[in-house]
């Protein structure tokens, strides 16, 4: 693997260990000083409670990566040409003193049209796995499930195996029917009110009106008509 310290002069942009590209951008922000070591220092450094990781000036970064995911195409269990596609993120194995602590996540905002920090993932054996992860390979994401995967050809390599159900080496074929099935076991979502369902409640609403309306009328005009007559003036005088 090779390895960028960050007090590094700004060199060309890193190749890609796997398949895919990686921006000039993206490569100056990973050895930029105020790049990626600070977002991890930033959001994974020291606390205030002693916890955190220690970015100090041994923070060195591996190849950068190009992050694929499964696409929609695949997931719906269709047989398709492009398996996975191409996602706005790069994956960047970090060491500190040395020794593979994590990876981190970096996409580029759309907001504002820049790198940054997306997210950091402290596995070093992931970090480490990435070193062997060939260059015909696609990195693939497997986000729903935590997962993790090498992809060449058709062989898919477990990288973290989350929850995906599968360790080691498998394929494209019987990994999507694992996850079809397992979607198709989900519990279906709750859809919420419906048109249909309001409808009814009003209609039974109003029901309920008019019958307490039809209960209550005749009770008031029977009690009205059982009140007393005030006397007459006259015979009171």
């Amino acid at each position: 693997m090779a390895l960028v310290a960050i007090g590094a002069l700004l060199p060309a942009p890193a190749a890609s260990a796997t398949e895919g590209s990686v921006p000039v951008e993206v490569a100056a922000f990973v050895v930029a000083p105020d790049g990626l070591v600070a977002g991890l220092s930033d959001f994974f450094g020291p606390g205030a409670d002693g916890g955190g990781i220690d970015f100090d000036e041994t923070t060195a970064f591996g190849t950068v990566d190009r992050v694929f995911t499964f696409t929609p195409a695949w997931l719906s269990g269709a047989a398709t040409d492009a398996p996975v596609g191409l996602a706005n993120e790069w994956a960047v194995p970090v060491s500190v003193s040395d020794k593979a602590i994590g990876v981190a996540l970096v996409w580029i905002n759309p907001g504002t049209v820049r790198p940054q920090l997306a997210d950091f993932v402290p596995d070093p054996a992931f970090a480490t796995a990435l070193a062997d992860v060939a260059d015909t390979s696609y990195l693939v994401r497997d986000e729903p499930r935590s997962a993790w995967f090498s992809l060449d050809g058709t062989a898919l390599t477990t990288l973290v195996a989350g929850a995906s159900g599968v360790s080691g080496d498998t394929a494209l074929a019987p990994y999507q029917r694992l996850v079809t099935a397992s979607e198709d076991a989900a519990p279906p979502a709750d859809e919420g009110a419906t048109f249909g369902s309001v409808l009814s409640i009003g209609i039974i609403a109003a029901v309920s009106l008019v019958v307490i309306l039809v209960l209550l009328v005749p009770v008031a005009w029977r009690r009205r008509r059982a009140r007393p007559a005030p006397e007459d003036d006259a015979d009171g005088e």
